[in-house]
């Protein structure tokens, strides 16, 4: 009930209104009351209002409310409290948006909806991936193209080791002997493997959920195989972009109306379709990031640097683990090869909301070059496929092919795993720690 009618309804009742005799006449006692007919509403006027939902006032015409008659002969409170219902225009108030319509977010389900954004996020194909990548990559893509044809991911030690049983292996996945190694250490190392290996299978077999494949198997994997003295990995399933750096869309898109509201409003509504111009910032969301553990140089350096830092943040998310460790490496995990459309999405959208936190450092320094390339991941269930993000321009690119570099359910794919993790540790190590000391160093200047 509108609080207006509520007012006039309190206008009958109020006791300070001149009334007359409060005894009843002989005609009030011997009337029965109205039945109150079949059809028509009930209204508690007792209850507490609340305001009507659309469907409420939509899918209803306006409740007739009758009034009875005074016993104190006064009509005119009733009629105030009815005139002022009958007043009353029976439609609410327009939504800021159609039921029918997505969030931006939401918008973004395939791979062609990232085309749309004001920088576009593009995958490529390609099958000589190496001539399409920027020179600052190419030493470590040869690193991983060896790997990924399963040279020497094994230690030579495991040949002799009794009770070692490796099956479907070549020569050329042997390293060459390293007598530095420790037999036990390697041994232990193998049998820690193969737990991952009875995990991977096991969660495959009883179909296990995506986080439970995170927790179980996933974070095992790269708490084993990509951890060094200086990078290490999180999980930032609940990580969130900072909002400057979301990717936006500002091109007008067209949704159409609910063909059923449409019919209910009538000649309320006179468009089929609502247009949107407003720039609209997209979110995703990712598993995992391997950060670089900064040394104590590099650390002054981003503490020099978040004392500036309008966001407190040197990535493109205010997550604590990830607000002063640089982190460029990016995984998403899903649990069927029928879901790798969204798994492109949330990685391409995470990704460009870093590159757009990259790009402020390098506009702060006024630095004339691109964003360094970076490998990403993603994961179905055990299999590992390994993809580049290019900096080009106007767009971002993502490089890719059927580029895979490990597998957590086999002893091979598994080596191959830990062989390709750690080549991507070192560069973490080496070419990006660099780069990103050189871009800091420059926007502090």
């Amino acid at each position: 009930m509108h609080v207006d009618a509520i007012r006039a309804w309190i206008n009958t009742t109020d006791p300070s209104s001149p009334s007359k005799s409060s005894s009843p006449s002989p005609d009030s006692m011997s009337s029965p009351s109205k039945r109150r007919r079949e059809d028509d509403p009930f209204v508690d006027l007792d209850k507490t209002p609340r305001r009507p939902n659309a469907e409420d006032i939509l899918d209803k015409p306006a409740p007739s409310l009758i009034i009875p008659a005074s016993t104190t002969g006064s009509t005119a409170p009733a009629s105030v409290f009815t005139g002022i219902l009958a007043s009353r225009p029976h439609l609410p108030s327009q939504p800021s948006q159609l039921p029918g319509s997505p969030s931006p977010s939401k918008q973004y389900r395939d791979r062609n909806d990232l085309l749309r954004l004001d920088r576009p996020v593009r995958f490529i194909p390609e099958a000589d991936m190496k001539k399409a990548l920027p020179a600052d990559i190419h030493d470590r893509y040869d690193q991983l193209a060896i790997i990924e044809f399963y040279e020497a991911i094994l230690p030579a030690a495991l040949k002799d080791l009794p009770g070692v049983k490796i099956p479907d292996v070549r020569p050329h996945m042997w390293q060459p002997p390293d007598e530095s190694q420790e037999r036990k250490t390697i041994l232990d190392r193998h049998h820690r493997l193969c737990e991952l290996v009875e995990r991977s299978e096991e969660s495959s077999k009883r179909r296990r959920s995506e986080a439970a494949w995170n927790s179980l198997v996933h974070s095992e994997v790269l708490y084993q195989l990509s951890r060094t003295s200086s990078v290490t990995f999180e999980d930032i399933t609940s990580a969130r972009i900072v909002p400057r750096f979301r990717p936006c869309n500002t091109t007008p898109i067209e949704f159409p109306s609910d063909e059923a509201n449409e019919s209910s409003i009538g000649s309320y509504s006179t468009n089929t379709t609502t247009r949107s111009s407003t720039a609209k910032s997209v979110h995703k969301m990712v598993d995992f990031a391997l950060a670089l553990e900064p040394d104590q140089d590099l650390a002054a350096i981003i503490q020099q640097f978040m004392k500036t830092s309008p966001d407190a943040t040197l990535n493109q998310t205010a997550y604590y683990p990830l607000k002063t460790r640089p982190a460029p490496v990016f995984i998403e995990t899903k649990t069927s090869a029928a879901n790798s459309e969204t798994a492109s999405v949330q990685l391409g959208v995470w990704i460009a909301a870093w590159h757009e936190s990259m790009r402020s450092l390098l506009k702060l320094g006024k630095f004339d070059e691109p964003v360094i390339t970076v490998p990403c991941i993603q994961v179905t269930e055990g299999t590992w496929t390994l993809m580049f993000a290019v900096d080009a321009g106007e767009e971002l690119h993502i490089l890719e092919r059927n580029f895979r570099i490990g597998n957590s359910g086999t002893p091979i794919g598994i080596y191959q795993l830990q062989a390709a993790l750690s080549a991507i540790s070192q560069w973490i190590e080496g070419t990006f720690k660099t780069w990103i000391t050189r871009v800091l160093l420059k926007a502090l200047a």
